[in-house]
Order: C-alpha cells, then structure tokens, then sequence
C-alpha cells in the first residue's frame, strides 16, 4: 500500500508541481528519499504539529528534530540541507542584494539570523551604492550573550575593502530591544571602523520575524517587513 501511494504522490509531483501539493504531502515526499520502508504520512502531519509549519520543520535544529520519534539521522540531515538550500537560495547571490534602507537590512539580517539557536554576530560588508559584498560570523555565543571584538569587524571590512559595514545579530529570547551593552558595543564600533574611513550604517538585532535599528532607534516588525 505505502508503495503505491508514494508512486501516486510522486506522479503527482511530477506531472503538476508543488503546488498541487499541502505542506504535510510534500513534506511526506520529501522524507521518502530518507524512509524508504515506511509510511511518513503520519511522520509528516507529526513534524508539521510539533513545529507549527513546514518551513519551521526546515528550520529546525538539527539535534532537535532528530531527537522526533521515527526520525533517524538520514532524515535529520535531509531536512536541515533542504532548508539550508532555501535559506542560501532565499537569500540571494550577494551582487544582487542592496541594503539601502533598514527595512532592507532588516529582512536580509532575519533570514541570517533565523536558523541560530545562539546569540550570533554578524558583519555584512557593503559598498558605495550598498551593495552587499559577503556576510561574516565572527561570533557565536551563548542564549544570552556573545562577545564582539572590534579588531574582527575591522578584518572583516578591510578584507572584503567595504565602504561601509552593516552589524547584526539575535536575541534568542526573541525580544528585539537593545540592551546597554548593545548601545556601547555599537558606539565602540563605530568609533573603531571610523579611524580607518568605513563608515557603521546600522546595527540590526533580530528576535524571530521582528528586527530594531539601533541607528533608526526603531522597531520594525514581520508584519511590516514581509507583506506582499
């Protein structure tokens, strides 16, 4: 029976394309490739349940998901390399990326950001017309924290000769508020880029499908961000 349903789902693919297809069908086809022996209907509308949408399942830890009853390590990491592969494709090739406006940055630094189960810091390089030249993680750190080192941003920049350099990172918490030492890391910074004539455009934090401009002093939420 599994056999033959499977052969149906994948005709159905095949011949009209994901669109045809509910999340939790294309998610079931997916898990076909790793699962070979074994219904993933009922694994699908479980994955889908415990993480509330098919992208959430793809974006995933992947100790997390592998953790899921029926789920094995083939499995764990076929689902974390398609949503990778989105994420990377999502974002774009960096020479067609422009950050001119926070609402911009912002969009770009969650799609960055959303997959860190840790505070993270970024540095995205950019040039004259703010074209984005290449994103750098040069820390990672706790729930709660990570350390900056201006000597790592300032590398960072003079590597990829940028104009100008956009910071970002997450609050795990989900909060986007910037803490004291947020305000003083991005005035330390600045300070440092500005020694050597790049300039700080802004400094994004991310909190979930939410992000704050310190240099907009603004909040700018998903709904903002994300509507059609």
């Amino acid at each position: 029976m599994h056999e033959g349903h499977r052969a149906r789902l994948r005709k159905s693919y095949i011949e009209s394309g994901a669109d045809v297809l509910e999340d939790h069908r294309l998610l079931e086809l997916l898990l076909t490739f790793s699962i070979p022996r074994k219904d993933t209907n009922e694994l699908a509308h479980l994955l889908i349940d415990r993480y509330g949408s098919l992208k959430a399942v793809l974006s995933a830890d992947i100790r997390d998901i592998q953790a899921v009853e029926g789920i094995g390590e083939n499995s764990a990491v076929l689902l974390n390399l398609a949503g990778d592969i989105i994420r990377r494709i999502g974002m774009g090739r960096s020479e067609s990326i422009k950050l001119k406006t926070a609402s911009d940055a912002a969009r770009h630094c969650i799609a960055l950001l959303s997959r860190q189960k840790y505070e993270a810091m970024y540095v995205l390089s950019l040039d004259k017309n703010k074209k984005l030249l290449h994103a750098d993680k040069i820390s990672s750190g706790t729930l709660g924290e990570t350390v900056i080192y201006p000597r790592l941003v300032i590398e960072c920049a003079l590597r990829h000769h940028a104009y100008s350099v956009i910071l970002a990172h997450n609050h795990p918490s989900g909060g986007v508020t910037p803490s004291k030492d947020d305000i003083q890391t991005t005035s330390r910074i600045s300070e440092a880029l500005g020694a050597i004539g790049i300039r700080l455009e802004d400094h994004i934090i991310t909190g979930g499908d939410r992000a704050y401009s310190i240099a907009g002093e603004t909040e700018l939420s998903g709904q903002d961000l994300f509507m059609p």
